[in-house]
């Protein structure tokens, strides 16, 4: 069994959720479920096999188990036993029906905080023209270690898989309300580990050659907005933003932190998009009647050595139609200087036009998270 630890401070508030609906504490479940989010639709983008695990499509139990356990009585390790017996790559390590997963996650050394305080108490971040905002609670913001134990090939996965997520991604819920962005303290001991990982990722054989109505990096547009104000209190002018008092002069101040997320998706969906109302719920999801998540996670805006960023992904809709339309939005470098009133740096993947990825293509996104 090896072991790794995983330092990481908070970009913007961290959300694992709680019993009362705040966040006391940092959940480990909370954090799981998302890095198996993201694992599952990495391992589809190369072409491999995740299933729905609310399917329950990859129990080892029958002639499944039957297969694995001949497969290991011929001398297999238990990675190939499993191939063999048809369970997918997700399930390997994160567990399914008759197989438990293959690591254990602690959190260790927590050092986080509520991003203020009393933690009941909720921003609502309302542009003008809205009759409702955007509540936001506070998650925490600080450092906190994650202690990792498990099967080397295991750990050399995950460890890639975070340098991944600290690049790209989020960690925990919420990331459709900006919440999760991180950087890893100690990356240079992570990078080694994540090496092996990747190298196990790239040999990972394309069964899939459509891409899935799941997650699937394929389907993924990812973006980042980099800018440096030439006036103080630039966050004062965003819409929404400067309503909520004197808690955002906390969050800029203490945390480096503006949420300006709110803000950014008033403008793509009640100014920029221009499609049905169904197709407008399809990609930014509603409260009511139902709930419905949507498709785009965009970070806070947060600051790094004198400089404020945005980063984010969108999940492209399957209809090309409606994924051209979100691209040319989510691209337009205009409608992100007018939205946070500063003048910026926009990076678009895909750049040029959407268009659908091969595994290929997702394996040389993937080849350059911990490149030297």
């Amino acid at each position: 069994m090896k072991e790794l630890k995983i330092r990481i401070k908070t970009l913007t508030p961290l959300w694992t959720g709680g019993l009362d609906g705040t966040m006391d504490r940092i959940h480990e479940t909370g954090l799981i479920g998302s890095l198996r989010w993201w694992y599952e639709a990495i391992v589809r983008g190369l072409g491999g096999r995740a299933c729905d695990p609310s399917e329950h499509s990859c129990e080892l139990s029958g002639s499944r188990l039957l297969a694995y356990e001949n497969a290991r009585r011929q001398g297999k390790d238990w990675w190939l036993a499993l191939k063999e017996a048809g369970i997918c790559d997700a399930c390997k390590i994160f567990g399914t029906t008759g197989w438990k997963r293959r690591f254990q996650m602690t959190v260790v050394e927590d050092k986080t905080q509520p991003a203020w305080e009393p933690r009941d108490q909720t921003l609502n971040i309302r542009p003008p023209e809205r009759g409702r905002g955007w509540y936001l609670l506070p998650g925490h913001v600080g450092t906190f270690t994650l202690k990792f134990v498990g099967e080397g090939k295991v750990i050399s996965l995950l460890a890639f898989l975070f340098l991944w997520l600290e690049q790209y991604g989020s960690l925990g819920a919420r990331p459709q309300l900006g919440y999760g962005a991180f950087r890893i303290i100690n990356r240079e001991e992570v990078a080694k580990k994540a090496k092996r990982g990747k190298a196990v990722l790239q040999e990972i054989s394309v069964q899939n050659n459509k891409a899935s109505i799941y997650p699937d990096l394929r389907r993924f547009l990812f973006f980042r907005y980099e800018f440096e104000p030439s006036k103080p209190g630039w966050w004062t002018r965003v819409p929404g933003v400067g309503r909520i008092g004197s808690n955002i002069q906390a969050l800029v101040t203490n945390q480096n932190m503006v949420p300006t997320t709110p803000s950014l998706k008033n403008k793509w969906r009640f100014h920029q998009w221009r499609g049905s109302r169904d197709e407008e719920v399809e990609i930014f999801g509603t409260l009511r009647p139902e709930r419905k998540r949507g498709r785009i996670g965009v970070t806070w805006a947060y600051r790094e050595n004198g400089i404020w960023a945005i980063h984010g992904w969108a999940w492209m809709p399957q209809r090309e139609n409606l994924a051209r339309g979100l691209w040319r939005i989510l691209s337009n470098e205009f409608v992100w200087k007018d939205v946070l009133g500063v003048q910026g740096k926009l990076k678009v993947i895909p750049s040029g036009q959407w268009k659908e990825r091969t595994p290929f293509d997702v394996r040389k996104l993937l080849q350059g998270v911990c490149d030297d």
